[in-house]
């Protein structure tokens, strides 16, 4: 799924910001970090903070200063911000948020309410900010009828980037509507070297029900991923198939005639399937071709639909992966009265896959129940698959589609499985 479906999803789970903020659960394990976004944030130039004077409370003087830091879902907005003059009641806060798609600059009067700091900003939604003990600041962002619009994590600390990020484009032979069409890759290198680094390949989802264009233009990465895989001397490639993040051409991923949404029409949820297996397929073999690439070292993965066709292109093309991790994969949700065939039909084509894939699934899946994706990895098993299927339990109200989004969940088991299918 796309970072706009992920903000979209959190905002309709979540309830109130006021004089009792309803704080999401996840937000005590986000942490400090540079964003993810092409933009940087810049507050205004006439920025001025006013040191706090004697008279001030130490925990309310902790609010004063320069903060910088993300939000939004992947880490997709950069965001700054400054306390500049405290007061008992509040302070004057400019704000700065930038992503790849827009900019907020605002200046204001804020109010403590219930040892947060309010903003309304001028686009009537209102920043709400907290200290943490630790001194750092966690961040949201309230639409007017009490919905949450984003959250993050700012500090007053240095931050430091731990991994480079680039966009490229690659060519492909097809060609729509008179015009040849290149599809968009973001991709994350360690901070030094040139490579050849083992390179993991990871394909991203759908877009939730396939009935809102706006989220097609969204960019898929997973800065969870990432980091973590660069942080071990990885590269990680995060391509953008037809018609999605960027890239050129129609996005045609199963649906009907009149596209109004996915289909759960066999007829057209399959073809659809194949349609994204020639982009993967087309990725791979310029992955395989890159210099700094470790051909001997290439896995594959993928969130959601990424994870499902991540196996499939693995059962197609064995020798191309050396192992697969598949991230809360299927094709359809299980609410589809076709769901078992379909995902079925694509897991089973995984099968052919000599060597272990990693399935990472979670509870409370929306779209995905542990039963309906248990089902799916015995079907793989019994077409002669080998895998290993691995759950984790979410708390009340949190959304177990984001497995990707937990490594303080499957890392010890990416880790164990990523240096065993290395060293075969």
């Amino acid at each position: 799924m796309t970072r706009l479906l992920l903000a979209a999803l959190l905002a309709m789970s979540l309830c109130s910001a006021g004089a009792q903020t309803a704080w999401p659960d996840y937000i005590s394990t986000l942490r400090p970090d540079v964003s993810d976004s092409p933009v940087n944030a810049a507050l205004p130039p006439d920025v001025n903070v006013v040191p706090p004077g004697s008279d001030m409370p130490p925990g309310r003087a902790r609010w004063s200063g320069l903060w910088q830091g993300w939000a939004c879902a992947g880490q997709a907005c950069d965001v700054k911000a400054a306390v500049e003059r405290l007061r008992s009641d509040g302070a004057t806060v400019a704000y700065a948020g930038a992503s790849a798609s827009s900019t907020n600059v605002h200046r204001g009067e804020a109010t403590f309410v219930d040892n947060e700091l309010h903003l309304v900003l001028h686009t009537g939604n209102t920043l709400v900010l907290r200290l943490r003990v630790d001194g750092d600041m966690e961040m949201s962002i309230w639409q007017p009828d009490k919905r949450l619009l984003s959250g993050g994590v700012l500090t007053q600390r240095p931050l430091v980037r731990q991994h480079r990020r680039s966009v490229e484009r690659l060519a492909t032979p097809w060609v729509e509507d008179g015009r040849p069409v290149s599809l968009a890759m973001v991709i994350y290198r360690p901070m030094q070297g040139t490579g050849p680094w083992p390179t993991l390949v990871v394909h991203h989802g759908s877009t939730g029900n396939g009935d809102r264009k706006e989220l097609f233009a969204g960019v898929y990465t997973s800065l969870d991923v990432a980091r973590h895989f660069t942080a071990e001397g990885w590269q990680v490639i995060f391509p953008q198939r037809r018609g999605r993040g960027g890239s050129d051409g129609l996005y045609d991923e199963g649906f009907p005639p009149n596209r109004a949404a996915y289909s759960c029409d066999p007829q057209y949820s399959l073809p659809g399937a194949e349609r994204a297996l020639a982009d993967v397929h087309h990725v791979m073999q310029h992955v395989a071709a890159r210099p700094d690439v470790d051909p001997k070292k290439v896995l594959i993965s993928g969130v959601s639909r990424g994870g499902i066709l991540a196996s499939a292109y693995a059962g197609q093309h064995p020798a191309a992966v050396r192992g697969v991790i598949n991230f809360v994969g299927g094709w359809v949700g299980d609410r589809c009265q076709n769901a078992e065939h379909i995902n079925g039909t694509l897991f089973r084509a995984a099968a052919a896959y000599p060597r272990p894939i990693l399935w990472l699934y979670g509870d409370r899946d929306p779209f995905y129940s542990l039963r309906h994706s248990r089902g799916n990895f015995e079907a793989f098993r019994a077409a002669g698959g080998q895998g290993r299927f691995v759950t984790y339990d979410f708390a009340a109200g949190q959304n177990g589609h984001f497995v990707s989004s937990r490594p303080d969940f499957w890392r010890g088991d990416v880790d164990a499985y990523v240096s065993a299918v290395i060293a075969q």
